[in-house]
């Protein structure tokens, strides 16, 4: 029987009863409440209570409080609803030591398209759309691709993960109003390796993504934020930018499907987003889930040098605006493959009004026609230039970290991170900690360090600790390599090509339970110095038969222009290990155990190519660990 979804299943009752007189009348209670917290901004006041219900804030920019100190909103029992076209819910600008407690985000018309899969073929799905959601994709003309996820029919948990993504023009309805979805060659492919693949009764999700944050903390510092949820995201959940301060504690937080309605989506993005803040933050006791996106990704921006002016100055181009400034300290590396060269202080900086679009354009085509990387778009490149504190010996396209605006220190601890698309924790950032967290069902890796070049985001990941989570289902998808995954090889095309080069440092991956890892090893560690492995416990890697061998590691390796052996390839090939290793020095890997009840494992550690190293023995025979 096909299941039928109404307004009111969706939305609470009341709410979706709400006429245009009512509308506005809580559009009048939201611009109150906002002129109450302004007002006491500008007086000092030390708490402004929010009493309990739903107040509306249409438009683009929701709420927009600039420069608070020192003042606390209570806000429990209350709900601020916004529009389909919200950019940035509510918006702290250049704010310090503000409490914001108990508030829920939510959206007037939800941020995606939910329906029933009719038919799976090799060339098209056929999908039913509700009333409520053919309405909302002819309404939201400006939507131009939409993003799918695939649930089982209970709508419980996702059963496939490749990105599948298509443009709005590829999209037509069948005579019975049904909309008909192409599929590509490579997407039938992949499905055919999925443990379990889309089927008819099977529920679907088009997420419809936009830019900005329903909590969007700009330039800001030392902020908590404490119990508060967003139920419904068409960006990123909770978002850091601006180059702040940073230090900011969210607790207790939530994004989450909201209760009561049957709502298969929270963010059509990222949960946490947090870019270039000098502190990383304290997230602790939080439930974030049901994203389109990664749950968490903390990291800065490579900044790319196009041009060597004198011996001590170079020309760069900053993504997303600059933070430098006289004293930062850069540490530098060659490209494309990421070895560290030198550091060098800034001693001043000269930007370039106007040059946003030049710095993308040099830089794109720099490494198009250097390296063949076509790096994505990326807002505010300025074009700077810099005189350092030391002679520079630099090529064109070579890359710098600022370690001091990349979110370092920050710490994950007791958060139940679950249901995902992507990734649940991605780290590009130094000093920082993960530890204690229930991680289950992403799609891809659980836990993840690796700089993404395509986006220009770093920095390589360094003195990080791993340490006492649990893992459950993570990397269901065939793709993913490992439920814990190192990886800062920066290279050419074909993505995510593993370099023999050494740029993570001091990784300790420690007391963590793994269960279940359809893509392979439990914890993989590529271009790590030093990293520590002990004391994991590992159950039923590689567990999608159908994918074993899916994902030859060994086709995958790229080092530079060193030949591997056949036997070395071979080996390599054939490794099937719960713990793996390449191209990593000093590796410590002691006292780690598997329990494999489907023998798909030949040893509990391998250190393949590019190793030195390892505090463990490798043998098959010793390291069984049935």
């Amino acid at each position: 029987m096909k299941k039928t979804i109404t307004i009111s299943q969706l939305f609470p009752a009341e709410v979706s009863a709400w006429d245009e007189d009512e509308k506005e009348r809580r559009a009048a209670a939201g611009r109150e409440v906002l002129e109450r917290i302004r007002r006491a901004g500008r007086n000092g006041s030390g708490t402004v209570r929010i009493p309990p219900g739903d107040y509306r804030f249409p438009g683009r920019e929701g709420i927009l409080l600039e420069n608070l100190r020192d003042i606390s909103l209570e806000a429990e029992g209350a709900t601020f609803w916004f529009s389909s076209e919200v950019t940035a819910g509510v918006h702290f600008r250049n704010c310090r030591n503000v409490r914001l407690s108990g508030l829920a985000l939510d959206m007037e018309e939800l941020p995606f398209l939910q329906g029933t899969l009719l038919d799976v073929g090799d060339v098209r799905l056929v999908i039913r759309l509700e009333e409520y959601f053919v309405r909302r994709f002819h309404g939201q003309r400006d939507q131009d691709h939409f993003r799918l996820m695939f649930l089982d029919a209970a709508g419980e948990h996702e059963i496939d993960n490749l990105d599948f993504i298509v443009p709005r023009e590829t999209l037509s309805f069948d005579a019975a109003g049904n909309l008909l979805v192409p599929v590509s060659e490579p997407v039938a492919r992949h499905w055919r390796y999925q443990l379990r693949t889309p089927r008819p009764g099977d529920r679907v999700v088009l997420g419809m993504r936009h830019e900005g944050g329903m909590l969007l903390v700009d330039g800001c510092e030392t902020m908590c934020f404490e119990a508060v949820t967003v139920y419904a995201s068409p960006c990123f959940a909770f978002y850091e930018i601006g180059h702040g301060g940073g230090g900011n504690t969210y607790r207790g937080c939530r994004l989450i499907r909201r209760p009561g309605t049957d709502r298969l989506l929270a963010s059509a993005a990222d949960c946490f987003h947090s870019m270039n803040q000098r502190r990383g933050p304290l997230i602790e006791q939080c439930e974030f889930s049901w994203a389109m996106d990664d749950l968490v990704n903390i990291h800065g921006y490579f900044h790319v040098a196009v041009e060597q002016l004198a011996e001590d100055e170079l020309l760069i181009v900053t993504p997303f605006g600059t933070g430098l400034r006289p004293g930062t300290e850069l540490t530098f590396f060659s490209a494309p493959y990421g070895r560290e060269k030198f550091r060098a202080a800034v001693v001043s900086r000269q930007e370039s009004a106007g040059s946003e679009q030049e710095g993308l354009r040099r830089v794109r085509e720099l490494y198009g026609r250097k390296f063949g990387i076509a790096l994505q778009n990326f807002p505010g490149g300025s074009l700077c230039r810099v005189r350092f504190d030391r002679p520079l010996d630099t090529e064109p396209g070579d890359f710098a970290c600022d370690y001091d605006n990349c979110g370092s220190g920050a710490v994950l601890r007791d958060n139940d991170l679950h249901d995902c698309h992507v990734r649940g924790v991605l780290l590009k950032a130094a000093d920082c900690r993960i530890e204690n967290n229930r991680i289950s069902r992403t799609a891809l890796n659980g836990i993840i360090l690796k700089p993404e070049f395509f986006w220009l985001e770093g920095p390589m990941p360094r003195n990080i600790v791993i340490q006492g989570n649990t893992l459950t289902d993570c990397a269901f998808g065939h793709t993913a390599l490992a439920a814990i995954l190192v990886m800062c090889g920066c290279c050419a095309p074909p993505a995510d090509r593993i370099t023999p080069v050494v740029n993570a440092e001091n990784i300790t991956i420690a007391g963590n339970e793994i269960r279940n890892c359809n893509a392979g090893s439990g914890i993989a560690v590529f271009n790590s110095r030093h990293p520590r492995v002990s004391n994991n416990r590992i159950f039923h890697p590689f567990s999608n038969p159908a994918a074993i061998g899916r994902l030859d590691v060994s086709s995958r390796l790229d080092f530079s222009g060193k030949e591997l052996s056949g036997e070395e390839i071979s080996r390599l090939r054939e490794s099937y290990s719960a713990i793996l290793f390449l191209g990593s020095d000093a590796i410590e890997c002691r006292h780690n155990s598997l329990t494999d009840p489907g023998r798909r494992c030949r040893m509990i550690v391998y250190a393949g190519p590019g190793c030195s190293g390892c505090g463990e023995q490798t043998d098959a025979a010793a390291d069984r660990g049935l």
